[in-house]
This record gives C-alpha cells, structure tokens and sequence, in this order.
C-alpha cells in the first residue's frame, strides 16, 4: 500500500472511530502542509485566475503563486449547469478575487509544480486560503491525503458549490482540447 492510501486510510479510520465529521479532520496531522517549508512570503494577493496569484510583498516584489495542490478551470474555459452554459473559469477567478480582497497572506513555498510555478499554502492568520478556495467549489484538489483541502472539497461537493453544481471537464483534460458536447467526454466531471 503506497504512503498515499495509508495516510487517507488512517485519517478515515480515525473520523469513523471517533464519529467525527469531515471538517474534524484538520485537527490532525496533514502530510501536505508538513512538506511545506522555508520562509514564508508575505504580502497583498491579486487572482491571476481560480488557482494562481501575484503576490506584492512590502518592498514592491512580486512574485507569481500557484496555490498547492489545486486545479481550478482555465480562464476561458465555460462548463454546464442545468440553466446551461458558465464561464466557470472566469468565476473561479472571481471567486479567488474575492477571497483575497483586503487580505494579507502569509504564503509557504513547497516547491513547483510541473510547469516550474512555484506553489505554496498561503494563508492569512488563521485562514487556509488554499481550503477555502476548495471549500467555494472552484477548484479541485489532488491532496486527497490533505485533510483541509480534501474535507473543503467534499464539503463543496456535496453542497453543490461552484463547479459541483453542474458538469465540468477536468482542467487538464481541457488543456489538451477536451469540452463538454463532444461526444463521450473523457476527462468530464458529472454531477452526482
């Protein structure tokens, strides 16, 4: 069993043995927040789209952050709901918009991804940033072994937020020119 499987098993072991729900699981041990280190970079954030953000720290840098495991729609990129089509992209980066507005975020690098973006887990004071913005709906996690991002995602998705209230193509699957309508979707996401 890789170390993945064995985190998520023994998170959901312990919430089935003490009877507590999803949102009890940040009380323990997150692996992905554990692997983040280095000094935190601090300043104002600015949505450059539903999962990155240039961040302005006091002395004028800027510095362009991919929030840690998150995948939010293309900015272009519409889905479907039952009132038809959405510019879910474009509201995801609203949706960040407006999270951020009057924030100061306190942002742990943890690496990059695989296109060489620096990804981090900001936060400002008590405020996962990243959770929050899997909590509105708009974007998808990876972090399944993550208890704040995973436990906000299922919380979006039961209560059908943001892209849980329709279906939707993977973000990645739409990069390599997969839409919704084009015959059987592979990389689609239908509502439950």
């Amino acid at each position: 069993m890789d170390f993945r499987l064995q985190a998520r098993t023994a998170v959901l072991l312990v919430l089935a043995l003490t009877g507590a729900g999803p949102g009890a699981a940040v009380a323990f041990w997150d692996p992905v927040a554990a692997a983040c280190e280095g000094a935190a970079l601090e300043g104002a954030g600015t949505a450059i789209d539903g999962d990155s953000l240039e961040l302005v720290g006091p002395d004028g840098s800027r510095t362009v952050i991919h929030l840690l495991s998150l995948s939010a729609p293309e900015l272009f990129q519409d889905c479907r709901d039952a009132s038809g089509s959405w510019s879910c992209g474009r509201q995801a980066r609203s949706a960040l918009k407006a999270l951020l507005d009057g924030r100061g975020l306190s942002c742990t690098p943890c690496g990059s991804d695989g296109r060489g973006e620096l990804e981090a887990l900001c936060r400002d004071g008590e405020t996962d940033i990243n959770a929050e913005v899997a909590r509105s709906g708009f974007a998808t996690t990876s972090a399944f072994f993550s208890n704040a991002m995973h436990s906000a995602q299922v919380e979006a998705r039961l209560a059908g937020r943001g892209l849980w209230r329709g279906d939707w193509v993977q973000p990645g699957a739409w990069r390599n020119g997969v839409r919704l309508g084009q015959g059987p979707c592979r990389g689609c996401v239908l509502p439950p």
